[in-house]
């Protein structure tokens, strides 16, 4: 049987899990399972993976630790899962690299579309046309841009954000939209997943040479690049 895509699933919760994976596999997701940290960074140093789902609460520490070790060995995109519902936990995850959250107890139905829709934007809705402003340069089949002579490695979700910023024929990008093409859902009170992406991108990409700000947020309406 030939698989959509290949999932590293990382949680202690082997009923859980194994749950999950028979209705991943019955979607045409295969998964390969892996139920503490150890046993998950040798699934990834010897296995290609297409995404991983990981779980916060691990025995031998948290997902949170975790995700420098994964960024150091792949780019491969990450989802979290998680019970939290703590704000600044979920903020912190996208900090330190998670592509995307979801909460628990969630929908099979709701996961499913994450994976797909971050598949899509991390592997397939890819080209190597390079888009250009001032200093700035994106390489979008890479998920890498170039600010100046240096060269910034951007997770799947930012170089989609730069992409929509840099493409922005209004010379902004409304948040909604944002949301919907990037994320993949509405935006809804609270939800600051978008935010936090931003802010992570202004750090990597550093201010505009002569004007300040390089992302500018339009009160009420969305963010534009400084032009």
């Amino acid at each position: 049987m030939k698989f959509d895509m290949k999932v590293l699933l990382v949680d202690d919760d082997e009923e859980f899990a194994t749950g999950l994976s028979i209705l991943l596999e019955k979607l045409n997701i295969a998964t390969v399972l892996a139920h503490r940290i150890a046993s998950a960074e040798k699934q990834l140093r010897k296995s290609d993976f297409d995404v991983v789902l990981l779980d916060v609460m691990l025995p031998e520490g948290n997902g949170f630790e975790f995700l420098p070790t994964i960024r150091e060995i792949s780019d491969v995109p990450v989802i979290m899962l998680t019970a939290l519902d703590e704000e600044d936990d979920l903020v912190n995850g996208l900090e330190l690299g998670a592509d995307d959250y979801i909460t628990k107890p969630f929908r099979a139905k709701e996961l499913v579309a994450r994976l797909r829709a971050l598949y899509r934007r991390h592997y397939v809705d890819k080209d190597h046309i390079e888009l250009i402003l001032d200093d700035l340069e994106l390489f979008r089949g890479q998920s890498m841009a170039r600010v100046g002579s240096s060269c910034v490695e951007l997770t799947s979700v930012e170089a989609h954000i730069l992409q929509l910023l840099l493409s922005a024929k209004d010379c902004y990008m409304p948040r909604e939209i944002l949301y919907l093409r990037v994320l993949q859902r509405d935006m809804v009170p609270g939800d600051r997943s978008l935010d936090v992406h931003i802010s992570n991108l202004r750090k990597k990409l550093g201010p505009h040479p002569t004007k300040g700000n390089r992302i500018r947020a339009i009160r009420g309406i969305g963010y534009a690049l400084t032009k």
